[in-house]
């Protein structure tokens, strides 16, 4: 027996009950694993079977999508050979499809190629194996954007000591047109001779400037001229798709029209024809006070509206349906007016 400091007394585990303890604590343990490996594996075949079926939906909507483009194409090569389009239509659409994708490319890399001509070959397979030993895709973008800012900085200032250049030769060469006076200026000859040398290295300069920008100017012609092509098939193509809808519209315009005038035809001779409505004149109305103006304006208007008179003749209509005292105040104001003679104006 063991006593504790609160005064209680205890006995310590036995050596057989130490290892039923151990046993139990390791079972306990085993179990804890087991039901979390159990857990584990039940959310991974959950999730396999999650993915399982995501990827058949997706292979089902990618079938339908297929099946789907697939007819519209069957339906749209239906129309074009009943409308009496030649076999060759679709070919030439997807080539001039490839040839405008070729053509935006173009016009945009057009600056990064004219920058790629002023740099050596060799820099520009150094810039190749370069990119070649880069594995992260990104990291090889930056990289080639990075190299290409600078290959475009390099041929602004190619651009800039060449323009430099071509001003400074303009001068020597202005130069030269007075070298012949000079030359016969001078009465030594080995002073003539230094002079003509002078001058034959400077036309040997320019003629080397020139050749090397005649091989850039060659190649930056060559594309403008592929551009030039391009846009001329371009604007060949568009114009006959253009003559080809007008066609098309003014055949649909014309049997439209004929449509209209046979449902126009038809209905006029299926509509029964109506009796016109015969009404007596309105009374007159001469102001006086047994007679009733709103009656009487009551019997013009229903006289106007079903007799279908038009609005230019309805004043003339009005007048005519007044007598005595009512027409001649009517007169008056029209005459006050200076629309005596023109009622319609009035």
């Amino acid at each position: 027996m063991v006593e504790t400091r609160t005064g209680k007394s205890t006995s310590p585990y036995t050596q057989e009950q130490q290892e039923k303890m151990t046993a139990l604590v390791r079972e306990n343990k085993e179990r804890k694993e087991l039901l979390k490996q159990a857990k584990l594996k039940a959310i991974g075949e959950e999730q396999a079977t999650k993915m399982k079926e995501l990827e058949e939906e997706m292979e089902k909507k990618k079938k339908v999508a297929e099946e789907e483009a697939a007819a519209e194409a069957e339906e749209e090569r239906n129309c074009r050979e009943i409308k009496g389009e030649s076999s060759g239509t679709a070919n030439e659409d997807a080539a001039m499809e490839k040839k405008i994708s070729d053509w935006i490319a173009n016009l945009s890399l057009g600056e990064d190629e004219e920058a790629e001509f002023y740099m050596p070959q060799d820099e520009r397979d150094a810039l190749a194996s370069e990119l070649a030993a880069i594995e992260d895709p990104l990291e090889r973008q930056e990289v080639e954007e990075e190299k290409k800012l600078e290959w475009k900085l390099r041929m602004k200032r190619e651009k800039k000591r060449r323009r430099e250049e071509v001003n400074w030769l303009t001068a020597e060469v202005a130069k030269l047109r007075d070298c012949r006076q000079e030359v016969q200026a001078q009465t030594d000859m080995s002073a003539k001779t230094d002079k003509m040398l002078g001058y034959l290295e400077v036309l040997s300069a320019a003629c080397m400037e020139r050749q090397a920008n005649w091989g850039h100017d060659v190649a930056l012609k060559a594309m403008r001229s592929g551009f030039q092509d391009f846009a001329r098939d371009m604007v060949t193509h568009v114009g006959g798709e253009v003559r080809r809808l007008r066609d098309n519209v003014g055949k649909f315009c014309e049997g439209a029209i004929e449509g209209a005038k046979a449902v126009a035809a038809f209905e006029s001779e299926a509509r029964p024809l109506k009796d016109l409505v015969k009404l007596k004149f309105p009374h007159a109305y001469g102001g006086k006070k047994e007679e009733n103006f709103d009656n009487w304006e009551a019997s013009v208007n229903s006289s106007v509206y079903l007799q279908h008179i038009l609005t230019e003749e309805q004043v003339l209509v009005a007048f005519q349906a007044l007598k005595d005292e009512a027409a001649s105040f009517a007169r008056s104001l029209a005459r006050a007016a200076d629309c005596e003679n023109n009622l319609v104006a009035y």
